[in-house]
């Protein structure tokens, strides 16, 4: 079985939880691809494709934005995304990005999931920094290593019910 890990970040939060996962399929034998989102031009070869993307101002990143619309003109494998993010006080809800609805929709994705991300400040562009300032996010590590490798093992069970003679 071979599958494709492809993360669009900026800090690398999200593509520390793309790693984790590929790090679950490879355990179990399977082979992994990472890839930037810029980089993949084609899906063939592969059983499954996992596209993350961190979530700014309620965006994806236009990397991966543009991933999904390029895969979502041609036939591709089952899909899985997750969203890094965005990382908001306890006391404010974490909604699905209209991207990211978007990307479900338009490649019949299997699931989406919402990771909570890590947020340095000391990394911040100036820009980045007045919009983390107005935002209600708070600053920290909150990736939840245990509920990444459990969706990646859901990911690995759903592929597995679906291939004959496993």
């Amino acid at each position: 079985m071979r599958i494709l890990v492809s993360t669009a970040g900026r800090h690398g939060a999200t593509d520390t939880l793309g790693e984790e996962m590929a790090r679950v399929f490879e355990h179990d034998g399977v082979d992994v691809d990472i890839r930037v989102p810029e980089s993949v031009t084609h899906v063939d070869g592969y059983d499954a494709v996992i596209i993350g993307s961190a979530v700014y101002s309620d965006r994806w990143v236009p990397a991966a934005k543009a991933l999904v619309d390029r895969m979502s003109r041609s036939e591709h494998p089952p899909v899985w995304l997750f969203s890094c993010g965005p990382l908001h006080s306890s006391d404010r809800p974490v909604n699905v990005t209209s991207d990211a609805a978007h990307a479900v929709s338009v490649l019949h994705a299997i699931a989406h999931r919402t990771f909570p991300g890590k947020l340095d400040c000391e990394k911040l562009s100036e820009g980045e920094r007045q919009i983390f300032e107005n935002s209600g996010a708070v600053a920290g590590d909150f990736r939840d290593w245990v509920l990444v490798c459990n969706w990646a093992r859901e990911i690995l069970a759903c592929l597995t019910a679906a291939t004959p003679g496993s």
